[in-house]
């Protein structure tokens, strides 16, 4: 008979890529919970908190296996969400293996992100420029959007050189998203701060992070949605703290002149 441990490991690895790539823990949750039915263990038993995973079952050979899973954010890839998933369906419909199984995990775990960094900034920076046009805002309030919102997300990447944590980044980001353009107007004359802030400001915003509290508070697990509503408002804070004292220095600076 064979040793029942090794369906820890792609239970683990599947639970760990959701929990990473920003999947809920409920998903987390039913995907081990079907794919350790499906490779015929009994009593399985998963729970999931933003932090980390913890999976107990009942081999074929009777033993309890259990294990603790630490789990560290590393971002959004919705789309390895649901590469995980596929690969849970073909478990529990077609019977795949354990060690296939496992082989189709890490080859989704070794993938790059199919959105590389580069796309990323190109991305924020349209993205910031749109939502200055949204806010009513002209040419000039696009362009600088533009520029500033490239700023902010390229801010992230350099700091992860120096180990900062991503807190720290938010916070900084939003200053640099809000002085910039204030100091682009205080120059030129050009533009108009309050749209290009609100432009520059938005992709900042905790959108998945709330989403997710509040599915997980609405579906009864308490502990993952207050961990991530916790999340979100700390971010929405740390945003508006960052263009609060980005607006203070300013305004320090050049004496209370008008925007």
């Amino acid at each position: 008979m064979k040793d029942d441990s090794r369906y820890m490991a792609p239970l683990q690895l599947a639970g760990r890529l959701i929990m990473e790539c920003g999947g809920e823990t409920y998903r987390v949750e039913e995907t081990i919970t079907r794919m350790g039915r499906a490779f015929g263990l009994k009593d399985v038993e998963s729970f999931a908190v933003p932090s980390g995973i913890f999976i107990s079952y009942r081999g074929q050979d009777g033993d309890l296996q259990t294990a603790v899973k630490r789990v560290r954010r590393s971002g959004t890839d919705l789309t390895r969400v649901d590469e995980v998933n596929a690969v849970s369906r073909q478990v529990e419909a077609e019977g795949l293996s354990c060690e296939d199984a496992m082989a189709r995990l890490e080859e989704i775990a070794r993938r790059k992100p199919l959105i590389s960094q580069r796309m990323l900034v190109v991305a924020a920076a349209v993205s910031s420029g749109g939502w200055a046009m949204l806010f009513g805002g002209q040419g000039w309030d696009f362009a600088c959007g533009v520029a500033v919102g490239a700023l902010v997300q390229l801010l992230p990447q350099l700091l992860s050189r120096f180990h900062m944590q991503a807190l720290v980044s938010t916070l900084l980001g939003s200053f640099v998203a809000a002085l910039l353009p204030m100091a682009f107007h205080h120059l030129t004359g050009l533009g108009t701060v309050d749209v290009i802030v609100a432009g520059t400001l938005m992709p900042m915003l905790p959108g998945l992070a709330m989403t997710n509290a509040v599915q997980d508070t609405m579906r009864g697990d308490m502990v993952s949605g207050l961990s991530h509503g916790v999340s979100a408002v700390l971010t929405a804070v740390l945003v508006a703290g960052g263009a609060l004292m980005a607006a203070s220095l300013f305004s320090l600076l050049t004496g209370g002149a008008a925007l």
